[in-house]
C-alpha cells in the first residue's frame, strides 16, 4: 500500500456545516431529562463522526488527485478510481506502482477488519467487569448505540485481559513495597480435569507514601513462584512484612530470615473459636469466654501502639508487647492442660505473628495489622466470578479477573492501559474550534 509523498504533506483539515433543528409541540411541556435522552437517540456523535471521515477522505484524495471530476489529474502521480459518489472511505491508484490505497488511512488508523473499534470494544469489555457477557450485551444499549454479542464480548475480553496481564509486570516492576498482602480464594472450573481454578493476588504497600498496589495476579500456581516472579521485577524489599491469615503456604514461600510476618488479627478470633470447637472440650459459653479474653488482649496492644508510636514512647509498647504475650502462653498452656490441644498449639504457633506490627513500630517502621485490603479484593473475585451458576474456562476468568482487579486496586494503572491502546497521547497532533448558533443567541 503506498501512501504518498510524507515529506510534503501538509496538515489535513475537515469543516463540517451542521443543522440541527428541534421542535416541540404546542402546549407540551417537557421534562429536561426526557430532552436530554432524546438528543442521546439521535445518535449524534456517529453522525458527526463519520461525516468527519468522509470529509478528512475527500480533503486528501484532493489533495493527491485533484478536484473530483479532472480528467486525467495532469502530471498528478495518484489517480481516483472512479468519480462517482462512495463510501466514507475512497480508493486511489498509484500508477507508478500499479497498486491501490486508500488516502484516508494517511490521516486516520482503522482497527484493521474489525467491526467494532477500539473504543466500543473497550468499553463493552469494562461494563462486562461488572456485569454478565449477557447482561452487557443486554443492558449496554444505554451507552453505545449497538452492543457487540455476548460471545464476541467475551473474545474481546480475553484479547484485553492479555494484553493488560504483559502491562502489569512493567507497573509492579521496582515498586520496593515493604509490606505484602497476599490471598487466595477458588472458583468453579467448566473444564473437565478440575473442579475449582485457584486464584491469587499479592498487594504491595508502601506504608510511608501509604499507597497501595497489585503487585501480582497468578491463577493455578503455587506462592512460592509468585515470589520468585516478585523478586525478579524487585517489587518487594529484602525485609517486607507480610501480612495474611494463617495460610502456612503463604507464610513459608514469603517469609524468610529478613522477612517477617504479622498475622491478621482479624482471624484470631475466628481462627481460635473454630479450634476450640473442633477440640470439643468447652461447651459454647466457655469457648466465647476464652476467644474474648484473647480478643481483648490482642486488641488492647493495637490500641497501645496507636496510642504511644506517635510520642515515640517505645519503652510502654514494649511493655504491652510483654504482657500480651505473656497473656497469650499462660492461656495456650491452660488450654492444653485442659485437653484442648489443637487450640493451644494455634496459640503457640502463632503468638510471635500476632505482635510483629508492634515490635516493627518500635523500630520506626508502620505495618499494616490486617489482610482486610486485600480481601475485599477477593470479594470483587466472588462478586463477578463466583455466583454459584458461573463456570469458567481458565483463560476466560484470567482475562476476566485480570480486568476487574487491576481496574479495582490500580485505577491508574488501568487508565495507563487504556491510554496505550486508545493511542491517546496522538490527540496533542488535533485541535478543533467549535461555535454554535442557537435562537437564544451564541454559545
Amino acid at each position: 500500500m503506498a501512501s504518498g509523498d510524507q515529506t510534503t504533506r501538509q496538515p489535513t483539515h475537515a469543516e463540517l456545516n451542521v443543522r440541527f433543528e428541534l421542535s416541540i409541540d404546542e402546549n407540551k411541556t417537557i421534562p429536561l431529562a426526557a430532552l436530554a435522552e432524546f438528543i442521546t437517540e439521535q445518535n449524534i456523535e456517529s453522525v458527526l463522526l463519520e461525516s468527519m471521515v468522509e470529509s478528512l477522505n475527500a480533503a486528501r484524495v484532493e489533495a493527491l488527485c485533484g478536484e473530483k471530476h479532472a480528467h486525467g489529474n495532469g502530471d498528478r502521480r495518484f489517480q481516483r478510481a472512479g468519480t462517482d459518489t462512495r463510501t466514507a472511505v475512497t480508493t486511489a491508484a498509484d500508477h507508478d506502482e500499479a497498486s491501490y490505497f486508500r488516502p484516508v488511512e494517511d490521516v486516520l488508523a482503522f482497527d484493521g477488519q474489525n467491526r467494532y473499534q477500539r473504543d466500543i470494544a473497550a468499553k463493552s469489555v469494562d461494563l462486562a467487569t461488572s456485569l454478565s457477557y449477557r447482561d452487557t450485551a443486554d443492558h449496554g444499549d444505554g451507552i453505545l448505540p449497538k452492543m457487540p454479542s455476548p460471545s464476541t464480548i467475551n473474545r474481546l475480553a480475553k484479547e484485553y485481559g492479555s494484553k493488560l496481564k504483559q502491562f502489569l509486570p512493567d507497573c509492579a516492576a521496582g515498586t520496593d513495597a515493604d509490606a505484602v498482602i497476599p490471598d487466595g480464594t477458588q472458583c468453579h472450573s467448566q473444564d473437565d480435569d478440575r473442579s475449582y481454578y485457584s486464584v491469587q493476588a499479592t498487594l504491595g504497600e508502601d506504608t510511608t507514601e501509604e499507597s497501595r498496589s497489585l503487585l501480582n495476579l497468578s491463577f493455578n500456581a503455587n506462592w512460592d513462584e509468585t515470589v520468585a516472579e516478585l523478586d525478579d521485577i524487585d517489587a518487594v524489599t529484602d525485609d517486607a512484612t507480610v501480612v495474611s491469615d494463617a495460610d502456612t503456604g503463604i507464610v513459608t514461600a514469603f517469609t524468610d530470615e529478613k522477612r517477617d510476618h504479622q498475622l491478621d488479627l482479624v482471624h484470631v478470633g475466628r481462627t481460635l473459636d473454630y479450634n476450640l470447637w473442633d477440640d470439643g472440650v468447652f461447651p459454647l459459653d466457655q469457648r466465647n469466654e476464652i476467644v474474648s479474653e484473647v480478643i481483648d488482649e490482642v486488641f488492647h496492644l493495637k490500641s497501645s501502639v496507636a496510642k504511644h508510636r506517635p510520642g515515640e514512647e517505645f519503652a510502654a509498647i514494649r511493655q504491652r508487647i510483654a504482657r500480651t504475650t505473656e497473656r497469650i502462653e499462660k492461656t495456650a498452656w491452660q488450654l492444653n492442660q485442659d485437653g484442648s490441644e489443637k487450640a493451644a498449639r494455634y496459640l503457640r504457633r502463632w503468638s510471635p505473628s500476632i505482635v510483629t506490627f508492634a515490635e516493627q513500630a518500635i523500630k520506626g517502621f508502620e505495618v499494616p495489622w490486617t489482610s482486610n485490603p486485600v480481601e475485599r479484593l477477593m470479594g470483587e473475585v466472588s462478586k463477578r466470578c463466583k455466583n454459584q451458576w458461573m463456570r469458567w474456562t481458565a483463560e476466560g476468568l484470567e482475562a476476566l479477573l485480570q480486568l476487574r482487579l487491576v481496574k479495582y486496586a490500580d485505577p491508574a494503572y488501568y487508565e495507563s492501559f487504556l491510554d496505550k491502546l486508545f493511542h491517546r497521547s496522538s490527540k496533542t497532533a488535533m485541535n478543533c474550534d467549535l461555535s454554535v448558533e442557537s435562537t437564544g443567541g451564541k454559545v
